[in-house]
């Protein structure tokens, strides 16, 4: 079974859900179910964890995970977890800091090209 997991952005900002389980933050994710593509499974777990929309930008496949980096859009539905928006990692993570940084890193450079690529295309 893979699993899916996204670094959600709004602004500088990423999103983090608070699993009390584990006792930490980590980023929304979870199981695929059988009949679903990678980007449809991080967009349902983003939703029911959060209840943020979820826009993948770009993905990660990491063998048994594929991580997503993308923007996130505030919806009003019932959500899993409580969460919050971070420039910085918090002190209280669910897994071992070293498994954040190097994915936030390659989100916020996912999205900076993005941009890049938006501005670009406004200047032709």
């Amino acid at each position: 079974m893979r699993f899916v997991y996204a670094v959600g952005f709004e602004g500088d900002r990423y999103l983090m859900v608070y699993n009390p389980m584990r006792r930490g933050w980590e980023m929304p994710g979870g199981h695929m179910e059988e009949d679903e593509s990678p980007e449809e499974a991080i967009m349902r777990e983003f939703m029911e964890e959060s209840g943020f929309k979820f826009t993948p930008v770009a993905r990660r496949d990491m063998k048994e995970v594929m991580v997503f980096a993308g923007i996130i859009e505030q919806v009003t539905i019932r959500k899993e977890m409580r969460w919050e928006m971070f420039e910085e990692l918090p002190s209280e993570l669910a897994f071992p800091e070293v498994e954040y940084e190097g994915i936030i890193h390659w989100a916020r450079r996912c999205l900076a090209r993005r941009e890049d690529d938006l501005v670009g295309a406004t200047k032709t």
